[in-house]
């Protein structure tokens, strides 16, 4: 057999696992490892609720920060739309835009989840961010 043969026997087999079988076809590290997290119970269950009350199951590993939500957001909103333009810009959606919960702002992409209060079970929402002046800045 052949390289690209192993391979594919190897990726048949892991497939098959039944750890793995609720896996999204376009897989990558970050999910095998929630996957693994959820598993072992490392991981905190949210559920992101979009606008027309619109919901979304997510899971972050509990040592998580919010950067790392963001990205899970991101893949899971592109999952979800596949007639989603590919010129969307994410960059410009997060700068208008922050996660809450509750009445708690997810705004610090480096401060771990844990940090802001973020419990199994919580809802996301999306809420638009509070500018702030260079003259508020200050007092």
């Amino acid at each position: 057999p052949t390289m690209l043969e192993d391979a594919y026997d190897v990726l048949q087999t892991l497939l098959g696992d039944p750890l793995l079988s609720d896996l999204p076809v376009d897989v990558d590290a970050e999910d095998v490892r929630c996957q693994i997290g959820r598993v072992k119970g490392h991981v905190i269950n949210l559920t992101l609720v979009r606008q027309g009350d619109n919901k979304m199951k997510l899971a972050v590993l509990h040592n998580a920060r919010l950067s790392d939500l963001q990205r899970i957001v991101t893949k899971a909103i592109k999952r979800a739309t596949p007639d989603l333009p590919k010129s969307y810009s994410w960059r410009s959606l997060w700068r208008r835009h922050c996660l809450s919960i509750g009445s708690t702002r997810l705004t610090d992409h480096n401060r771990l989840l844990v940090h802001y209060g973020v419990r199994n079970n919580d809802l996301l929402t999306f809420t638009k961010r509070v500018k702030v002046s260079a003259r508020n800045k200050h007092s």
